[in-house]
C-alpha cells in the first residue's frame, strides 16, 4: 500500500489479535517514525517500545483504567442512573472496546525531550511548541507506515489519567514530558469508513479551508 492509500485507509484500530510483530517491522517502523520533520532538527523526542511482561500488561491495564475514567467523565449518565452504576457502565464499556488491547504485542510511547531553553519568553514558547508538534509529526509517521504495512495503531491518551504511575512503570525522568502511545499489532480487521455517529459530526473539508484570509471557506463559495 503507498503512502496516499495509507492516509486514506488509517483508522484508529481497537480490536487486537496476539499475532507477534517481528523485531525487523518494528526496527524499520522505528526509522520511518524518526523520518518526521523536526524544528531546526533538534529532535525533541525519544520513544520507550513496551513488549515484555509484566510491564506491557500493567500498561494495557492501566490503559484501560484510564479508558473507564474517560468514558465515566465524558459521557452522560443515562437518565436515573446512579453515579456506581454509571462508573460500572463505563469499566464494562473500556472492556468492551478496548479489553484486547491485554492481547497487543507491542506499544510504543512517545516523550517530548526539550533540547533548547531561550531566555526571551517568545522563543521559548515557540521552542516548546516545535517539541510537542514534532512528537505529533512523528507519530503520524509511524500511523500511516503502520497502516502501509499492514499493522494497526490508535492514538492513545488514556495513561494520562495515571500519569505518576505511567511514568514510574517505565522509569520516566521528571524532565521528560508525556505525550500520546500507541499500540501496535495485527487487528482482527481494518475498520472500514467511520461509526454513524462520528461519520455525520464529521465537518466538510470544504468548510475548514479558508483561502487567504480566515472566514473565506471554500463552503461558502
Amino acid at each position: 500500500m503507498d503512502a496516499l492509500d495509507a492516509i486514506r485507509h488509517r483508522r484508529a484500530v481497537r480490536s487486537y489479535t496476539d499475532a507477534p510483530v517481528a523485531d525487523e517491522d518494528i526496527d524499520r517502523l522505528l526509522r520511518l517514525t524518526l523520518l518526521a520533520p523536526t524544528g531546526h532538527m533538534a529532535q525533541a523526542w525519544g520513544f520507550v517500545v513496551v513488549r515484555e511482561d509484566p510491564r506491557r500488561s500493567a500498561l494495557a491495564d492501566l490503559v484501560l483504567r484510564g479508558g473507564a475514567d474517560y468514558f465515566r467523565e465524558a459521557r452522560p449518565a443515562k437518565e436515573g442512573t446512579s453515579a456506581q452504576e454509571h462508573a460500572a457502565w463505563a469499566q464494562d464499556y473500556a472492556e468492551q472496546v478496548l479489553g484486547t488491547y491485554r492481547e497487543v504485542p507491542v506499544w510504543i510511547c512517545g516523550f517530548g525531550v526539550p533540547r533548547f531553553s531561550m531566555d526571551n519568553e517568545v522563543l521559548e514558547r515557540i521552542e516548546r511548541f516545535s517539541d510537542v508538534t514534532s512528537v505529533s509529526f512523528a507519530f503520524e509517521n509511524l500511523f500511516v507506515a503502520a497502516r502501509a504495512m499492514g499493522l494497526g495503531t490508535a492514538p492513545t491518551i488514556f495513561h494520562l489519567f495515571y500519569e505518576d504511575e505511567y511514568r514510574e512503570l517505565l522509569n520516566v525522568p521528571d524532565d521528560v514530558e508525556t505525550h500520546y502511545i500507541t499500540p501496535l499489532g495485527h487487528p482482527t480487521q481494518f475498520p472500514e469508513g467511520l461509526p454513524p455517529a462520528l461519520a455525520a459530526s464529521r465537518r466538510p473539508w470544504r468548510s475548514l479551508v479558508h483561502d487567504e484570509s480566515w472566514g473565506n471557506t471554500r463552503a461558502e463559495a
